[in-house]
């Protein structure tokens, strides 16, 4: 049998996204799809070696520092944009 995540299991695994970040990395158009569908669709689950493949391509998901340092890599990028523009 292979190990499955739901939801919350995800909230857990990467805590220092907030509920809402959370849903907007499953946007990503690389997130792995559901494995699983459950309870007409609501519930959804995954295969814990796809989850971690995906942690494995965005450092991110599993280091605060990682996640800080895109986010500043991201607004550095977008002021010079901004400054080119003029």
């Amino acid at each position: 049998m292979t190990a499955c995540l739901g939801w919350v299991d995800l909230q857990d695994r990467w805590n220092h996204y907030t509920r809402r970040g959370l849903y907007k990395v499953r946007r990503w158009p690389d997130f792995p799809r559901p494995a699983l569908s459950v309870n007409r669709g609501k519930v959804h689950i995954w295969h814990l070696a796809d989850i971690t493949a995906f942690e494995n391509a965005h450092p991110e998901l599993k280091s605060v520092a990682a996640k800080w340092r895109k986010v500043a890599g991201f607004q550095r990028a977008r002021a010079k944009g901004r400054s080119e523009a003029r």
